[in-house]
């Protein structure tokens, strides 16, 4: 051993949205001060910190979108606007004293792992070292631009959702959306009274479903009362996540059985409210519910039946100095285009370069398809944790608790080598391939295997997500079993 006190180890986390916070939180909780937490944004918050495009909100139920040790029921709206749960990300950071241990705007660009610890660079040159990393560094990361040719000849604003300008002013303007995901749905209703003209360039219909009881104002008087009842409050969160999980898992679980009929009923009774039956037709997904991420909107059908909203299904040739050329050869003149087209969710920490054991490169690792053991630790890679790596439940379920529950995971293991009980732990390839056995005969069975294609799915077109229910997921990351993993 190095001679260090077990308190004295080092511990360096990347990213400082929900799951760096969460880590962070639990490992000074656990009298592991010798934390450093590197952010490429200037405030905490991850996504919600980068992401600020028109309508941008949750659709997990606000007070369930919180860690389970600091519910709050600080939020106007039952599913929040993104401007209260920044708020509330920074509420947590400065309750529990965070940005004292966070390097702000410092992004990590390498991370090597050379004589039991791990050598870290940064995108300015400085250079750190640690016993143990955490990549907390979120799947929403790295913005998915559209291999569309011209797409820099366009003369007039482009911009991706996930790198909005804030300055940019719509009013009276001939804007195209390109995607038709989570986010145009937020997107288009929150800009159609605006703008003079909003063209939508469709690939694949979504279903949207509208949201349970709606997305009603939360009175005042609500909320002081939950202030006053943390019990209260915090039974009212396990309800509501109780209730996710049951839609979740049903989908899942039996795709041809009631909760996908439900969930379809609901959906097609919005659809059926659509008068032009051209438009009702194009907006109509030829998939099962669930096969992709399912969309929640009581808004999107009234913005797209506005009398400036065309809906374009003709596939995109090109885009020229001044708009969208069709493949029918049509040509739409537009003063602005928004890329709706979501994020590079197999990127995990990439561009980051990690090398492991040997000098190993992860993108070597990597090559034939993404995978983790239980979602937190990489063959060949000790000492190195993963939040919401590849395997992980990625479904309309909060994010949130599954981070928490892989965190109180991996902090088992992390334990081993903070208390000094062994200088490196990671899983044994052995166990991670019986792991990635077990998945890979389930995932055919999945909604997800069933026939779209999502970011469900890993380059091999192989769902690469947790195949069994939420509930199983969780029951399975109580307690690790160290018969899984090489301990020196």
């Amino acid at each position: 051993m190095d001679g260090l006190k077990p308190k004295d180890k080092r511990i360096i986390i990347v990213g400082a949205g929900f799951s760096g916070m969460g880590c962070a939180i639990k490992l000074l909780e656990a009298g592991h001060k010798n934390i450093t937490i590197y952010e490429k944004n200037a405030k905490v918050g991850g996504t919600w910190e980068t992401n600020r495009y028109p309508g941008l909100s949750c659709d997990v139920p606000a007070i369930a979108y919180t860690f389970s040790f600091e519910r709050s029921c600080e939020f106007s709206h039952r599913y929040s606007p993104s401007s209260e749960i920044r708020a509330y990300c920074q509420m947590v950071s400065d309750k529990y004293g965070l940005e004292k241990y966070i390097q702000f705007q410092k992004e990590i660009e390498e991370a090597n792992f050379v004589d039991s610890q791990w050598h870290l660079k940064t995108t300015d040159g400085n250079h750190d070292v640690a016993d143990i990393v955490i990549m907390a560094t979120g799947v929403l990361r790295n913005p998915n631009y559209p291999d569309i040719e011209g797409l820099y000849r366009f003369k007039g604003d482009l911009v991706h959702t996930g790198q909005w300008d804030e300055s940019l002013d719509l009013t009276g303007k001939r804007v195209g959306v390109i995607g038709t995901g989570a986010t145009c749905t937020q997107l288009v209703p929150a800009i159609i009274d605006d703008v003079a003209s909003l063209t939508l360039f469709q690939r694949t219909a979504q279903w949207v479903a509208p949201f349970d009881g709606g997305n009603p104002r939360v009175p005042e008087e609500q909320r002081d009362k939950l202030r006053n009842n943390p019990e209260a409050l915090s039974t009212l969160a396990a309800g509501m996540l109780e209730k996710i999980e049951l839609l979740v898992d049903g989908i899942l679980v039996d795709k041809t059985g009631r909760t996908t009929a439900a969930i379809k009923g609901r959906c097609d009774e919005r659809l059926a409210e659509i008068e032009d039956p051209e438009l009702r037709e194009k907006l109509t997904p030829n998939y099962e519910p669930g096969c992709k991420r399912l969309i929640w909107s009581e808004v999107f059908y009234p913005a797209m039946q506005k009398d400036n909203a065309h809906l374009e299904t003709n596939g995109i040739e090109c885009i020229e100095e001044n708009g969208v050329r069709l493949k029918s050869g049509e040509f739409c003149e537009l003063d602005i285009i928004i890329l709706a087209t979501g994020y590079k969710m197999h990127d995990y920490m990439r561009p980051m370069k990690v090398r492991g054991e040997n000098g190993t490169l992860l993108d070597d690792t990597w090559a034939d398809g993404e995978f983790a053991h239980r979602g937190v630790m990489i063959p060949g890679y000790p000492n190195m944790f993963t939040v919401m790596g590849p395997n992980s439940p990625l479904t309309n379920f909060s994010v949130i608790e599954v981070a928490e529950w892989q965190i109180g995971y991996f902090l088992q293991l992390a334990e081993l080598v903070l208390n000094g009980s062994a200088q490196t732990v990671m899983p044994d390839p052995k166990s991670t391939q019986e792991f990635d056995e077990t998945l890979s005969e389930a995932t055919p069975n999945t909604i997800w295997a069933s026939g779209c294609n999502s970011y469900y799915l890993d380059q091999n077109g192989m769902p690469n997500v947790w195949p069994g229910t939420v509930v199983s997921y969780r029951e399975s990351m109580q307690t690790p079993n160290v018969n899984e993993y090489i301990l020196k």
